[in-house]
């Protein structure tokens, strides 16, 4: 969950997000392992007249990977909860009977953009989580962001802010290749939404 203070109101966006682990062990043998899935989509805050802004489903820096996605960040931020377990399928189980809940550290928030146009993708701009008033302007700050365990249902919607999610097949700028070289570039709907069908 994202609080935002605007204008000295409070302001808040929340999204739930699923991360399926799996073991291909059984199945494959010694060239089996974990893997998962993340099910969901971007978090998307809105700040009214001041504008929207989108919680990625990717790390906070360009180049890193999935270093920062969801499945990693829930596995860094309850680390010291699953100490005792070694593999990813126990440690899912005991964040589900624990239901965790911790405030993110400022470099462990997802990337955070915005768009001046929200029909452009690529008008897309990334967001200093620890300046949004050089993006909105003066009098809105990000208090914390929050996240937890939950058995709700996965979040859907962000079409309704961004309806060219459903069609686009390209880098937000239209290319259809990567070359890291803007951040319309760097990113594609696979970073706003990541369901099935």
């Amino acid at each position: 969950m994202f609080d935002v203070d605007v204008d000295g109101t409070s302001v808040s966006g929340s999204g739930v997000i699923q991360d399926k682990q799996s073991d291909t062990r059984p199945l494959f043998k010694s060239m089996g392992g974990f893997g998962n899935e993340v099910v969901g989509e971007a978090v998307v805050i809105d700040l009214g007249s001041r504008g929207t802004f989108f919680a990625l489903l990717r790390g906070p820096k360009i180049g890193l990977g999935s270093l920062g996605a969801p499945a990693w960040l829930l596995f860094h931020v309850f680390a010291d909860l699953l100490n005792s377990e070694k593999d990813p399928l126990p440690k899912v189980r005991l964040l589900k009977e624990l239901r965790p809940r911790r405030t993110l550290g400022v470099d462990e928030i997802p990337m955070l953009v915005r768009f001046r146009d929200l029909n452009d993708p690529q008008s897309v701009e990334q967001i200093d989580p620890t300046n949004l008033a050089a993006s909105f302007g003066s009098g809105i700050a990000l208090r914390d962001v929050v996240i937890e365990v939950t058995n709700d249902p996965v979040t859907v919607g962000i079409e309704t802010k961004l309806p060219w999610l459903k069609t686009i097949k390209t880098q937000l700028d239209g290319d259809r290749l990567h070359s890291g070289a803007t951040l319309a570039n760097e990113l594609n709907a696979y970073d706003f939404d990541r369901r099935n069908g």
